[in-house]
């Protein structure tokens, strides 16, 4: 019943309804982009959030976000009570988790139980009419943008997208024509200038934009559509788009950042994957890298003899873990327990793990960390040195990183470090990240992690933060109290 304390929807309903509503759903795990319902069509289930963001749009308007769906409300409670087809799309804005129920079996229950069934109505007119007074807000006529400011955005993004494009189709001559391809002056230029872009974006349509959000979406998306064909070109930038694995930073991506080697489409695939890797946000992934593995040395250093214990949660490629072996070898005191939910990347893992020869020493996993966090699972290791996580919380709520962070506490012995990573809100990369990439983080800075571990079992505020060489990933570090 704990997930349930925050579900405001069941708020007005009894223990015994809840209680059923619990049994007769099936909690699911959906990943970033997935589409849980689709406009036209009759549902035969509906859903309750229980973490994360769903995205409510037309298949006109795909691209355009009617509402945004989170924590503790219904979906697909219109449709079901009308006994219609579906009048809108619904799809994960982030990963989420769900707890899906059969709409025959709810309506069987309804018939069969008067006093739930009015209730459960009660409950349903009370979300729909929040709804409404939410819609109605947003439909007040809103104060006029600063025209000449906004033509002013709009000229200065127009100008740098336009000599993008110029100096591309003057590498694609050049690279077409020029024996040797292209001259070190002009890649340079290129390069330059995609930096010079990626920091305009942030500034005139990132978060601190004086434009209001609505247009910075907007803009945004007009300069998605004209940049996406020349994306296709650097395969860091195709991959992270097109999401194969369900979000943009899958263990390919990372592998690649860390990789450092420009590949892509056709003789100018390489002069793009090198703009994307000389990002802010992929110099920010290679630091975090060389940062982790030293924590790893520093929980042996702490415990001079016996064996150290390390887990990592949502492990991705894990160089980090890759590169403390290759420097001690089967030597190492250290055994890796390395979790995540995608059985490619542990297969990833294990083909570097028998390569080193390492099989004794690294534990792979395969669990679903938010059914962890849930207590919808069990990890088994023994006391755990370190448990870190350095590419996963800044895809989940507040509320799942306090969940989360309450599971790792469980783990650890007492003394035992725990080091999250979440990008900060200060990176350089976060608007190109967000409209161009549709690579969507939640960005948070000191003051948002220590309050979620003050709200965490730790109850304190983190006893380290660290950053990596750029300062754009922060590493909330906090120990389990002896």
């Amino acid at each position: 019943m704990a997930v349930f304390e925050m579900v405001e929807f069941l708020e007005g309903l009894t223990d015994q309804d809840r209680d059923w509503i619990l049994n007769a759903g099936v909690e699911r795990q959906v990943i970033a982009n997935t589409q849980i319902i689709e406009q036209g069509e009759m549902l035969e289930k509906v859903f309750i959030v229980l973490d994360g963001v769903l995205s409510v749009f037309t298949e006109e308007c795909p691209q355009h976000d009617l509402a945004l769906v989170g924590l503790g409300e219904f979906v697909g409670e219109l449709s079901f009570i009308e006994g219609r087809a579906a009048t809108a799309s619904v799809r994960a804005k982030e990963n989420s988790l769900l707890l899906q129920i059969s709409s025959d079996q709810l309506t069987q229950k309804l018939q069969s139980d008067d006093s739930f069934s009015a209730r459960f109505h009660v409950a349903v007119a009370k979300l729909m009419a929040q709804r409404l007074r939410n819609n109605a807000r947003q439909l007040q006529p809103k104060q006029a943008e600063d025209h000449p400011q906004d033509l002013e955005v709009t000229q200065v993004l127009t100008t740098a997208l336009n000599r993008f494009k110029a100096l591309f189709l003057q590498a694609e001559e050049m690279e077409r024509t020029r024996k040797g391809g292209l001259t070190e002056e002009l890649s340079t230029e290129f390069l330059e200038h995609m930096k010079h872009l990626e920091g305009l974006i942030n500034d005139l349509i990132g978060s601190e934009s004086e434009l209001s959000s609505v247009r910075c979406e907007q803009l945004g998306r007009e300069l998605m559509k004209e940049m996406l064909p020349y994306l296709f070109f650097s395969r860091i930038a195709e991959r992270s788009y097109s999401k194969p694995r369900g979000y943009a930073g899958d263990f390919m991506t990372i592998e690649w950042i860390y990789q450092n080697k420009p590949e892509g489409q056709g003789p100018l695939g390489a002069l793009m994957d090198q703009a994307f890797l000389d990002l802010s946000c992929g110099q920010a992934v290679r630091n975090r890298r060389g940062l982790i593995t030293e924590q790893i040395e520093r929980a042996c250093q702490l415990r001079p003899e016996g064996p150290i214990e390390i887990t990592s949660l949502a492990c991705g490629p894990a160089r980090e873990v890759y590169d403390h072996y290759q420097s001690h070898g089967k030597d190492s005191r250290v055994n890796s327990h390395l979790i995540d939910i995608d059985e490619q990347a542990l297969e990833f893992v294990g083909q570097w793990r028998e390569e080193m020869d390492l099989e004794s020493k690294i534990d792979l996993q395969r669990l679903n960390l938010v059914y962890l966090s849930l207590g919808r699972g069990q990890l088994d290791v023994p006391p755990q040195d370190l448990i870190y996580s350095i590419g996963l919380i800044d895809y989940f709520s507040d509320e799942f990183v306090v969940r989360f962070l309450n599971y790792i506490h469980g783990l650890l012995r007492p003394g035992g470090r725990v080091v999250l990573g979440n990008f900060h809100t200060s990176n350089r990369s976060r608007a190109l990240m967000d409209h161009l990439l549709d690579w969507k983080l939640i960005h948070r800075d000191e003051a948002d992690m220590n309050r979620i571990f003050r709200e965490s079992k730790f109850g304190r505020d983190c006893t380290e933060i660290l950053y990596e060489e750029q300062k754009l990933n922060l590493f909330a570090c906090c120990e389990r109290d002896h």
